[in-house]
């Protein structure tokens, strides 16, 4: 398995990067001026402790900050900075039906 990773501490692996360009690849006619946006939560208090949720949806350009874009692969990807902090030394790896985010 071939990985790679961001200065913020994000690692994803070569197959998340191919996923993340087959996704762009087919929506983006779809979203001529906006940016993928990739969303973390992990819950660490509560009836749901533990639990955690992604999702990949599209942002207008205009509201994503360039400071806060990552390039996975050949694909810009807005990661707000709460998700990044999330992300942190965690990583994000396709494995051929689903994303999953791995300790």
């Amino acid at each position: 398995m071939v990985l790679h990773r961001l200065r913020s501490g994000l690692i994803y692996s070569q197959a998340f990067a191919d996923y993340l360009e087959s996704k762009h690849n087919i929506e983006r006619y779809g979203h001529p001026a906006d940016v993928l946006h990739l969303d973390y939560v992990r819950c660490n208090q509560g009836d749901l402790a533990g639990q955690e949720w992604w999702q990949l949806t599209w942002i207008s350009g205009m509201q994503a900050p360039t400071g806060h874009r990552h390039q996975i692969g050949d694909i810009e990807v807005y990661i707000h900075r709460q998700a990044m902090r999330g992300l942190k030394n965690r990583m994000l790896h396709f494995d051929g039906l689903n994303v999953v985010v791995k300790s």
